[in-house]
């Protein structure tokens, strides 16, 4: 998979996850219940910035989001969610890194205050395949002597696997549930025989959450048939008709058979950065649009991952 295909998926997935209210039911729906009965009312915070090496950035994204917990008062804990596309068995030295960026920060930031605010490492895998590699951090070590052991650095991560999942279990968040299933969908062979499984939800989705999900399913080397698409919206929402065929699916069709793949991704990218910049600060000027859709795959990269935490928009553009 490449570096452009790969930022694709994690852009969508950080559009998705970027929202407290998706992100809040998202964490009590798939933390495990000990955990997730732990978590106050409050929807979680997203704390800025990334704690993913620079030279990661193309291949990992992370989220990290503050909590409040229900049972400690003020006390707040950090959830930090990793995406993966496929199996990766060296995810928890990863996680591991980010968990102690994190904690370094929060105690630099905090006068070496003690105690720490506990890190819950959540890695969230995509497919096609299930997740096959452990979660606990201390069997990348292998057999070592018992008397080892405690000098060994141990803890675990919590997992969601959505290709294991059902499409009901989910959520039970109906806007939710549509753009994890296009997650969970995605990268599979058969992507053109799910369509009106992947679009289930479309008849109680906005126009814009349905454009956000159609620009993701376009982008990347599964194809979807156009005609496919079309009918499966047409079934779906008949009342719609006109939608289906002008403004909602007018993003997904412009892609064009004679786009090279370089050139797709690239469009596919401006495509889903415009999205994300017109959610978080409004309309986009048409000069500005025109100056995305014009730049190369890995400018439109660097633009999305500082969208993500820019305090304006034009600061997504500083120094390019």
């Amino acid at each position: 998979m490449s570096e452009q295909i790969a930022n694709i998926h994690d852009a969508f997935f950080k559009q998705v996850l970027s929202n407290p209210l998706l992100a809040g039911t998202f964490l009590r729906e798939h933390l495990p219940p000990e955990v997730a009965a732990l978590l106050g009312p409050e929807p979680p915070e997203p704390v800025p910035g990334s704690f993913v090496d620079e030279e990661l950035r193309q291949h990992h994204s992370d989220l990290l989001f503050r909590v409040r917990l229900r049972s400690s008062g003020d006390a707040f804990s950090y959830v930090l969610m990793e995406h993966k596309s496929s199996p990766d068995p060296g995810a928890r030295l990863q996680l591991l890194r980010y968990v102690v960026r994190v904690l370094v920060q929060w105690y630099e930031q905090n006068n070496k205050r003690l105690p720490l605010p506990p890190v819950l490492p959540l890695l969230v895998h995509q497919g096609p395949e299930g997740w096959t590699a452990s979660c606990e951090f201390a069997d990348l070590f292998g057999d070592v002597p018992e008397s080892l052991h405690p000098y060994l650095p141990s803890f675990r991560h919590a997992l969601v696997d959505l290709t294991t999942l059902d499409d009901g279990a989910l959520s039970a968040e109906v806007r939710l549930r549509a753009f994890l299933k296009a997650l969970k969908y995605r990268r599979r062979w058969d992507l053109d025989e799910c369509v009106a499984i992947v679009l289930a939800e479309a008849p109680v989705l906005d126009e814009e959450d349905l454009s956000v999900i159609l620009i993701y399913l376009e982008t990347g080397p599964t194809s979807l048939s156009n005609k496919a698409v079309q009918e499966t919206l047409k079934q779906l929402l008949p009342e719609r008709k006109e939608q289906i065929m002008g403004p909602i699916t007018e993003p997904y069709y412009r892609k064009g058979l004679a786009e090279g793949e370089t050139r797709g991704e690239a469009k596919g990218g401006a495509k889903i950065l415009t999205r994300l910049l017109k959610r978080r600060f409004g309309d986009i000027p048409a000069s500005l649009q025109q100056r995305i859709f014009g730049a190369d795959a890995g400018t439109i990269e660097a633009w999305a991952d500082r969208a993500l935490d820019a305090r304006d928009l034009e600061s997504v553009f500083e120094s390019n």
